[in-house]
């Protein structure tokens, strides 16, 4: 949904009508409420699309009446907002948009921002005028397809960059080493346990290193908790709609390895410990967690050496924050590393080329 909403905001500054269609979950339509201003709510087109993930054989028949049903919704908006091109960024809120396209006749690109691409581009790749991929490891996925590689794309808000006064809007400390730790928009219990676990074995640096932890709702009160008792200085939120002050203010990142999270750390060139999440279609955040180890970007721990409040999973997490720590030209070398893989302007390279197809 981020990228999606990046390339809506570039396309409407250059002055096209834009429809957004999203997933119908309580969690995007909140983060999307969060994210748009009041202002510019009028400008922007929102409509949802109903699930139709397939979850194993035994619901086929269910999952074929969801995707007729949601493509005949999506091709009720074509034809009364007759879009001249159709963009899907992936996941199952694309797939009926992009087949409900195709029997309209317009034109239709997606694009994957993950290493290897989900199901449902795979199946709307095949569709599709052309394919747009985040990294370039990706294109071979889509055989003799037109590919692109442009990046994926980031708000406006987090392409400003660092945001000068960041330190004293969240209430931290300049000079002091800051980590930012986080697990996607909900927050991952098991970067959360581990965090917290780790910091017995980092107590050396009580007075020299401060937190922001994205925690994800449920687990906040456990984690602000748990750095209480450990005497360190950190602030912890459920959800941040501010990202561009968490990334201004941190010197290293330890946090999943989503497509849009990658994005955004490379854009703020931040050393970053990864730790893929395990159940990912594809196992895709390890493949793209792979393209910013071999670039020397990241170091990367599978979540098999992390599992809960084990005591040589905690360590081995603090470890690698020492290890971080420590070397200051470590630190300077992953930077310049993971700002080699950043591309800031992919919303306008998707959005040129949507012009191109719209003629």
């Amino acid at each position: 949904m981020f990228p999606g909403l990046a390339v809506a905001e570039t396309l409407l500054s250059r002055n096209h009508e834009v429809r957004l269609l999203v997933s119908e979950r309580v969690l995007d339509r909140a983060a999307l409420a969060e994210l748009i201003p009041c202002s510019d709510r009028s400008a922007l087109q929102v409509g949802t699309v109903s699930a139709i993930g397939l979850n194993g054989s035994r619901q086929l028949m269910r999952f074929c009446y969801r995707l007729a049903k949601a493509t005949r919704d999506c091709a009720a908006v074509c034809r009364t907002f007759q879009p001249d091109v159709v963009l899907g960024m992936g996941g199952f809120t694309a797939a009926p948009v992009v087949l409900a396209a195709r029997w309209r006749r317009a034109p239709t690109l997606i694009h994957e921002s993950n290493a290897v691409p989900g199901k449902a581009n795979r199946w709307a790749g095949r569709l599709a005028d052309h394919v747009m991929v985040g990294l370039a490891d990706c294109a071979k996925h889509f055989g003799s397809k037109p590919v692109t590689v442009t990046g994926t794309p980031l708000r406006a808000a987090l392409r400003a960059g660092r945001v000068p006064d960041a330190h004293a809007r969240l209430g931290l400390q300049r000079g002091r080493l800051t980590l930012l730790v986080m697990g996607g928009s909900q927050g991952a219990h098991a970067i959360n346990e581990s965090m917290i676990g780790a910091l017995t074995w980092l107590e050396d640096w009580r007075e020299q290193i401060q937190f922001v932890h994205l925690s994800g709702a449920r687990d906040e009160p456990f984690v602000r908790d748990g750095y209480e008792k450990n005497g360190m200085t950190a602030i912890v939120m459920g959800f941040c709609n501010e990202m561009e002050l968490a990334y201004s203010v941190a010197d290293a990142v330890v946090a999943r390895s989503g497509a849009a999270t990658l994005t955004e750390i490379a854009a703020f060139g931040l050393p970053a410990i990864l730790l893929p999440y395990p159940h990912a279609a594809g196992d895709h955040q390890m493949h793209n967690a792979r393209v910013f180890e071999r670039a020397g970007a990241a170091v990367v721990i599978s979540q098999d050496k992390l599992s809960g409040l084990h005591a040589t999973a905690c360590e081995h997490l603090a470890e690698a924050v020492t290890t971080l720590f420590q070397r200051k030209d470590r630190r300077a070398q992953m930077g310049n590393a993971v700002r080699s893989l950043a591309i800031t302007d992919a919303d306008e390279r998707i959005a040129s080329l949507l012009e191109q197809y719209a003629g």
